[in-house]
Parts: structure tokens; sequence; C-alpha cells
């Protein structure tokens, strides 16, 4: 399983952040606790940082640390999940969060096995990707504005998913209740975007990021931002999954 994009993250990381906001609230996360968090956001580690409060800590692990900030709560790690070993020994910590890595990652299994191991009794695992379902358009201000937007998304989903598409696991209850994790909740979610509204502005900004891999036109490129600025323009967001699961105690 493969995914290729450019080097640096960008706006990439935040398109799972409304979704891992939403379960991390759930998670009974407290003072003086240990979290791993893969694939760090910065706004979803400065998040887990507060809650952990200044005797916990939060180890931010990403192939690339330039957006993240180190605290003394916050501990920032440079490491490659294709190369290098998760930071931590084995029952370390008390919450594990890990988004789909931005670039490559030949064997997901590998990776979530290392978490597993590091994940204390009764920790809490949360694993978010992006489905292979395609994002949807809802309105544009016409046909051929349509078309296009319906391209550059399609294309956009092609290279965040990859062929096989950019998820942790296809079967998450096998391979968890193998490792001795119980309680799998699945959660999928979608947003509705608005043109000129953050959504938008996201999706444009991830288009400027991913423009040298995109097969479009300048002129093309130039018409879909200015088409993600018009309200009147209304699209369904990718499909997020946050599997939530807990060690046995």
């Amino acid at each position: 399983m493969t995914t290729t994009l450019p080097a640096h993250c960008g706006p990439i990381h935040q398109l799972l952040n409304p979704s891992i906001h939403t379960v991390v609230d759930r998670l009974d996360i407290r003072t003086n606790q240990r979290v791993l968090e893969i694939g760090a956001s910065g706004e979803i580690t400065a998040r887990l940082a507060e809650l952990v409060g200044r005797y916990g800590s939060v180890t931010a692990v990403d192939a690339d640390t330039s957006h993240l900030t180190g605290t003394a709560v916050i501990d920032v790690q440079q490491r490659d999940p294709n190369r290098d070993l998760l930071p931590g020994q084995a029952d370390r910590y008390d919450h594990i969060v890990a988004r789909w890595p931005h670039g490559t990652l030949r064997d997901p299994a590998d990776v979530i096995e290392q978490m597993i191991a590091r994940l204390r009794p009764g920790g809490r695992l949360v694993l978010a990707d992006i489905t292979p379902t395609p994002p949807r358009i809802y309105r544009a201000p016409d046909d051929e504005s349509g078309i296009l937007i319906h391209t550059v998304m399609q294309q956009v989903h092609q290279a965040l998913t990859g062929p096989h598409g950019a998820t942790w696991t296809a079967a998450p209850e096998t391979q968890l209740m193998s490792h001795g994790l119980a309680e799998h909740c699945i959660h999928l979610g979608t947003e509705t975007w608005t043109g000129g509204r953050p959504g938008c502005r996201l999706l444009a900004d991830i288009v400027t990021h991913l423009r040298p891999s995109l097969d479009m036109t300048d002129a093309d490129a130039d018409r879909f931002a200015d088409l993600m600025t018009d309200p009147g323009v209304l699209l369904g967001s990718y499909e997020s999954r946050v599997i939530h699961a807990h060690q046995r105690t």
C-alpha cells in the first residue's frame, strides 16, 4: 500500500483535524497522562498538551516536523515510519492518536503493531484516515464549472489516497482484536463546504500545494481557485474515518 505526496505536508494534515478533535474530546484524556501522536498536525498536538497538563507529556511524531513546536510538555520527534521505529517502550502511552501519515507508508499493519505494543493496558488507540469514497458536488455555477471541480477533486482524492486508499487497515476488527484491543468504534464523517468558507479555502490551498503533481492547466488552476471563493459552490468533503479502540486491562 503506497501513497506518494509532495515532500512537505502543507495543508493536507488539516483534512482530518475536525474528525480527530471530535474523538479526542471523548477519550477522557486526563492530566499527567502520556500521549503519542503520529502524523502530528500541530493543532491536535496543542489540544493534547492542554489536556495532559504541565506534568503530562505528548510525543509528537512526523516525517516532517517543520510545522511543530516543542515545549516542556510536547516532545517533537522527526521519524519516518518506513525507516524508523516509533518512540517509546512497551506499555508506555495512555493514548495513541495516529493520522494517516504524509507520504508513502509501505506496511501500515507493522506500524499499527508497534502502536499496540506501546499502549498500556486500558489505553486508547485512535486511527484516522481518508476513505476511498469520492467527494460530492452539490451545486456549481454552471455545468462547465461543475466538471472542472469534479475533475480536480478526483485528482486530489487520488493524490491523497493513492491507488489502494489512504487507510490504516481495511478490516480493523480483525487486526485490532487479534492484538487484544476491544470496543472498536468506527466514525465516518463528511462536511459541507461552501465557496468562500474555510473548507473550500482549505481545498484551494491543497490544490495549490499539490499543483506540480496535478494534470491541469494554469488557466484551470486559476479558475478552480476562483470557484472556491464563489458562494454558489457547495461541495461534500472527502470522507474521513476514525477508528477508536482500547487495550484490555
